[in-house]
């Protein structure tokens, strides 16, 4: 169907649709309709800019919020302390520490931004158009380790669900071990 959003095959349509009898071009004019409609937006774009930006906008005060400089100072305070994708994600922005440094990013223009009262999901759609990498940024997927058969999982993803639960597995070297070990610390039971 997307062959129909050239102006030379529009016109073409338009003509034949004039030939025929009005249902006919109705439903021609339906199925142009929907060839030219809106991708579905995935939920998880960007989900990691959204909640950087949504939470740095609930700690700015409305005395900050007056200018740049006091909601870059928020940006700074929060990104010094975060971890994992949240420090990437700031990172992105341009707003780094002393180890990280930045990759340049577009600081003053989520700060100039958050000033004007736009919100997170506005803002990061805005920023993809600049830097594509900033909503390519996405959390890990949870497993549910109690709906979960854990013998189908592979021994890097056992040990990356001790590891986020704290469960100790120095010396395991099998992978029934990393499964007893997440089984104790969920009180799964084992079927007989």
């Amino acid at each position: 169907f997307f062959f129909c959003q050239t102006p030379t095959a529009i016109h073409h349509v338009r003509r034949a649709a004039a030939a025929m009898s009005p249902v006919r071009s109705l439903l021609l004019a339906c199925l142009v309709g929907l060839a030219a409609g809106k991708k579905n937006e995935d939920p998880r774009d960007c989900e990691v800019c959204r909640a950087v930006i949504g939470q740095i906008d609930e700690l700015v005060t409305p005395a900050e919020r007056k200018t740049v400089e006091g909601i870059e100072a928020v940006m700074q305070k929060y990104c010094d302390s975060a971890k994992g994708k949240e420090k990437t994600m700031c990172y992105y922005m341009g707003i780094g520490d002393k180890e990280l440094g930045t990759a340049g990013g577009v600081k003053r223009e989520v700060s100039g931004s958050l000033s004007r009262g736009i919100n997170a999901k506005r803002l990061c759609t805005r920023m993809k158009k600049q830097d594509a990498q900033m909503c390519e940024l996405r959390y890990e997927k949870k497993v549910d380790v109690k709906n979960t058969d854990l013998s189908k999982l592979r021994v890097k993803e056992l040990r990356k669900i001790c590891d986020d639960e704290g469960i100790p597995t120095k010396g395991f070297n099998e992978k029934g071990e990393f499964i007893k070990a997440i089984k104790d610390k969920f009180g799964i039971k084992d079927e007989m």
